[in-house]
């Protein structure tokens, strides 16, 4: 875990990372702006706009999650180290 935290935040740095997670954001603002123009009543429309700002929001949620479980896992191995190691 700690392998793939450390490549999900090289990934979120990356300028590959950046344009997909500005991609994302952009998804999520059209959405919300799609949203203005939605009759109350169209339930399928609204329900297809709030997919898609979740779907958009996930994928950033998902990067920063590995990269918190990462460092969780560097943590837990660092203090399994010291424990082993008397320090």
């Amino acid at each position: 875990e700690a392998l793939i935290g450390d490549e999900a935040k090289k990934f979120r740095e990356s300028d590959l990372g950046q344009v997909i997670l500005g991609m994302a954001q952009q998804e999520i603002d059209a959405a919300h702006l799609a949203m203005e123009e939605v009759k109350p009543n169209d339930s399928d429309k609204i329900e297809e706009l709030q997919n898609h700002i979740w779907r958009a929001r996930q994928f950033g949620r998902w990067v920063d999650e590995l990269i918190t479980k990462g460092e969780q896992a560097l943590e837990a191995y660092k203090h399994g180290t010291q424990d082993r190691s008397g320090g």
